[in-house]
């Protein structure tokens, strides 16, 4: 057993729940080609294979000002929109 890191830089469409502010919840919206919901889907798969998930953070805009985070076992997002 061992660490890995597994780093998805990509370009594409827009996810779900963008009108939700800092410290809500972000609930998956549950459409097939949502990029949020398929990263939270790949989380969750890795934590229901038994894989300990140290952290899971989807970075929206991260070259830009504000970054907005959604963390990817709490569901909370850290900035707005």
């Amino acid at each position: 057993m061992g660490d890995f890191r597994v780093e998805v830089n990509a370009t594409g469409g827009h996810g779900c729940q963008r009108e939700l502010k800092d410290g809500a919840t972000v609930t998956p919206c549950g459409s097939p080609g949502c990029p949020d919901c398929i990263a939270r889907e790949f989380v969750k798969k890795l934590r229901d294979s038994g894989q300990s998930v140290k952290d899971a953070l989807l970075i929206h805009w991260p070259n830009s000002d504000p970054v907005i985070v959604d963390n990817l076992l709490t569901g909370k997002r850290h900035g707005n929109f």
